[in-house]
């Protein structure tokens, strides 16, 4: 009984260290004024998604190796070295003056991204399965509960800081860059305090790559997996390529830029409601019912303001929180579920990279389309993912 009571309580620990650490550093305080920030020093919509397609690029090319050596050797010292080397590039980003200093530091984060993405998931399965059997309980039912809590924090966190970042970056928009560093260390000091005893990969082959290639084979050989990580792509990337437009909307629908913020925090009040919500009732829905539910969401909202975008209709925005919320607690339990254990970080991995695969094309097309015309933008991104969610819903209503 007091070995089980001992387990118990450094699975708790490790846990909540866990979702501390994912939390913080979740957010950005910049990120309601990086648009205003980019257009001051001369970028315009196509530029600004290019520099991100350039940082996606990067995370493609770097996610997968990364996140095999997080599973071969430390996940925890993976989110270390992520986690400072993130605080040390965002104070960098605040000295940049022109395009090609953004490319370089997108660059160079998307190096640090790539480091730490799907580390927090991975280590949150592992400490609740501890958790679920120190306190004799199911590891599924705890995993999902935690994963929506922590979505839950994470909004939170990240309504604080957009709550900033308009009135520091009234002042300048430089210091609400630099001071985003701060919770980015905050997490790397955490993570140092994480007791990381979590299967390690063993590899098959010598040589890494045919490793690495074993795992994304063996990944999309099984059909339930390979569509729960489409559905995580597409989930994710309906609310993430219109990112970069969302102030330009908020401000032409009459939003000055010094409460856009608020508009952002509002949003992320909302994904802390959509995050609560898939704790309550996404136990209760099938895989398929749960992916229809974002769908639906991300429709009403972008069809209607795209049809007509006021200081009234604007305020649909807040759908899309309620979408983010709910599909960041819900979507990666259902990919972890059919991987491996000693594969978490891997698969997790190669699921962002085939999101990221999908954002390109999408946040291209999109900023395009919004220096045409701006609410064109809405009716782009339902065009694109509107389709691919509907293969979705069918394909995982036959992969059970």
């Amino acid at each position: 009984m007091k070995k089980k009571s001992s387990a118990l309580k450094e699975a708790k620990r490790n846990l909540h260290l866990v979702m501390a650490e994912s939390a913080i550093t979740a957010g950005l305080m910049s990120m309601s004024v990086m648009t205003p920030f980019f257009n001051s020093i001369g970028l315009n919509n196509e530029q600004i998604s290019l520099s991100q397609i350039i940082f996606t690029v990067v995370v493609i090319m770097l996610n997968i190796p990364t996140g095999y050596l997080a599973d071969r050797v430390s996940r925890k010292w993976a989110n270390i070295i992520g986690d400072f080397a993130h605080g040390v590039l965002l104070l960098s980003y605040a000295f940049t003056n022109n395009f090609l200093g953004v490319v370089i530091c997108e660059s160079l984060m998307g190096v640090a991204s790539a480091l730490s993405a799907g580390v927090d998931q991975s280590l949150l399965k592992h400490f609740s399965g501890k958790l679920a059997k120190a306190s004799d309980e199911s590891e599924s039912h705890v995993l999902k509960t935690k994963t929506a809590k922590l979505e839950c924090a994470k909004y939170i966190c990240n309504l604080i800081l957009l709550a900033l970042g308009g009135p520091v970056g009234a002042i300048s928009l430089r210091l609400a860059i630099g001071l985003s560093s701060v919770t980015q260390f905050a997490g790397g000091f955490i993570s140092i305090f994480i007791q990381d005893d979590s299967e390690k990969l063993i590899p098959t082959h010598k040589n890494p790559l045919k490793d690495m290639a074993r795992i994304a084979k063996s990944a999309f050989g099984v059909k339930p997996l390979r569509w729960r990580i489409f559905a995580y792509a597409i989930g994710r990337e309906m609310t993430h390529g219109i990112i970069w437009v969302v102030t330009p909307l908020f401000m032409q629908a009459g939003v000055p830029l010094e409460l856009v913020s608020f508009a952002w925090a509002f949003n992320s009040l909302m994904a802390v409601l959509g995050a609560h919500l898939a704790s309550k009732f996404s136990r209760r829905l099938n895989d398929q019912q749960i992916f229809i539910v974002p769908m639906a969401l991300m429709f009403i909202s972008m069809f209607t303001m795209g049809i007509s975008l006021n200081i009234v209709t604007v305020w649909l925005y807040g759908l899309m929180g309620i979408t983010q919320g709910w599909t960041a607690g819900t979507l990666s339990p259902m990919v972890q579920k059919y991987a491996k254990p000693s594969e978490q970080t891997s698969v997790l991995s190669l699921t962002k990279v085939v999101a990221d695969l999908l954002y390109i094309p999408a946040v291209w097309v999109i900023g395009l389309v919004a220096d045409i015309q701006l609410n064109y933008s809405l009716f782009a991104t339902i065009a694109i993912f509107l389709p691919l969610g509907i293969l979705i819903i069918k394909k995982l209503k036959q992969h059970v």
